[in-house]
C-alpha cells in the first residue's frame, strides 16, 4: 500500500514535491535494511528516473548531495547514488493519484522500524510535517545531506549527517552531528567512527538502528558515527 503523507513546495528550491510512505504492511525486500516502513521524498515534476538522470529535478528533494547523477564526478566518489530510482516508478505513479493523508502516514510509522529517506532528504519537506512523521516512529534510520544549513540543525537529534570526506565528518561532528561517511577501501576509520555493522557482521538496519542521529537527554550519546564502503549504481 502507498500513502501520500504530504505534497507541497520543497524547502530547498520551492518546487512541488511529495512525501510517500510504503511497505507499512507488505514486507520490504531490501536485503541490507530488512523489513522496514519506507519513506521517500519525490519531485512531482517527473518520474524519479527522469528527474535524477535527465532533468535534474531531483535537486528539489536531494539538494546538495554530490552523488546526484547529474552532478556526480569521480573526484567525489567512485560511484554515483546507489538508489535504484528506476524501481520507484510504480510507487511514484501510485502516489501521484492519491490525495494527502498525513494522519494515515503517521499511523503507519509505528508498524515497524522506519527507513526515512528511502530517497531524498527529510529536510526538503516542511518541518511541521517532518516532526509529525518522526513523532509517529519509535525506531528509525535517517540521513541528511543539508546538515550545514542553520534551519536543519534540529535534525541532528534524529538524522546522521551524510558526509563524503574526513574533513566533512570532523566538521559535522563538531557541529553536534553523528555522521555517516562513504569511504573507499583502504581509507582509515576516524577514532569517532565504526564500520557499518552490516558490512562487518551482516546485521540488518532494522536490527542495528545506529543511524538514528544523536540522542537528546541527560546522558551523553557516546555511540560512534558510522562509515560505509562506497556503494553506487
Amino acid at each position: 500500500m502507498t500513502i501520500k503523507a504530504w505534497q507541497g513546495p520543497s524547502t530547498i528550491d520551492g518546487k512541488d514535491i511529495m512525501a510517500v510512505v510504503s511497505c507499512e504492511k507488505q514486507a520490504s525486500r531490501n536485503g541490507k535494511t530488512g523489513d522496514m516502513v519506507q519513506v521517500a521524498f519525490f519531485s512531482t515534476a517527473e518520474r524519479p528516473v527522469v528527474a535524477a538522470h535527465k532533468t535534474g529535478d531531483d535537486e528539489s528533494v536531494c539538494g546538495s548531495c554530490p552523488l546526484r547523477p547529474k552532478v556526480w564526478t569521480k573526484e567525489v566518489s567512485k560511484k554515483p547514488c546507489y538508489v535504484g530510482v528506476h524501481w520507484m516508478a510504480a510507487q511514484w505513479a501510485a502516489a501521484m493519484r492519491l490525495g494527502e493523508d498525513l494522519g494515515a502516514a503517521v499511523g503507519a510509522m509505528g508498524a515497524k522500524p522506519v527507513r526515512f529517506g528511502q530517497y531524498g532528504n527529510m529536510s526538503s519537506v516542511l518541518r511541521a510535517v517532518a516532526e509529525r512523521l518522526l513523532e509517529g516512529a519509535s525506531k528509525w534510520t535517517l540521513y541528511e545531506h543539508e546538515w550545514m544549513k542553520p534551519e536543519n540543525q534540529w535534525l541532528r537529534h534524529f538524522a546522521m549527517a551524510s558526509v563524503h570526506s574526513e574533513h566533512q565528518a570532523i566538521t559535522a561532528q563538531r557541529m553536534g552531528w553523528r555522521t555517516f561517511r562513504n569511504r573507499e577501501e583502504g581509507e582509515p576509520l576516524l577514532d569517532t567512527e565504526c564500520q557499518c555493522p552490516y558490512e562487518t557482521r551482516g546485521v540488518q538496519c532494522k536490527d542495528c538502528l545506529l543511524c538514528d542521529g544523536k540522542r537528546k537527554g541527560p546522558k551523553k550519546d557516546k555511540r560512534k558515527s558510522v562509515a560505509v564502503y562506497t556503494h553506487g549504481g
